[in-house]
């Protein structure tokens, strides 16, 4: 019974403490050519190339700012675009990004080369109207686009 007690003691420590500072650190996808996927990713959502590792590039690092500078003193999460070899087959691996306008960055993305997998929607979460729109980047990634109504600050779950 002793065991039991502690091991159950322990075990609500560690959950306490596994979920007490945990926040997202980065969005990693990957790319055949990492650098023409940065410039999209760029030009499509404005996210900013702050580092790189290799050379030639196997991994840019990006976060959101109005310029480099600002990008790199940021505290965003970070997207991380990594060299993979082939092409990405399973679109459940994606990112989700948040935006105020999805017609426009739907326009946006499609002008950077990417392609329309579903077409804006209107969902139902938690009672609030959601839009979303899933799209493809140049190298087969999954992306979901969502516009929340302007009154919300995170999905209503």
């Amino acid at each position: 019974m002793r065991r039991i007690m502690m091991a159950l003691v322990c075990a609500a420590i560690l959950v306490t403490d596994a979920r007490a500072d945990v926040t997202v650190l980065a969005v990693r996808l990957g790319a055949s050519d990492v650098v023409a996927l940065a410039r999209f990713y760029d030009a499509a959502f404005g996210l900013k190339e702050i580092d790189r590792v290799g050379n030639p590039a196997t991994e840019i690092i990006m976060r959101f700012g109005a310029t480099v500078a600002e990008a790199k003193a940021g505290a965003s999460p970070e997207f991380l675009v990594q060299k993979r070899e082939g092409v990405a087959n399973d679109p459940m691996h994606h990112a989700i990004f948040r935006v105020s306008d999805l017609a426009a960055t739907v326009a946006a993305a499609k002008a950077a080369c990417a392609t329309v997998d579903r077409d804006v929607t209107a969902v139902s979460i938690g009672g609030a109207p959601i839009k979303i729109a899933m799209l493809v980047d140049p190298q087969g990634n999954a992306l979901e686009i969502m516009e929340l109504p302007k009154e919300l600050t995170h999905l209503p779950h």
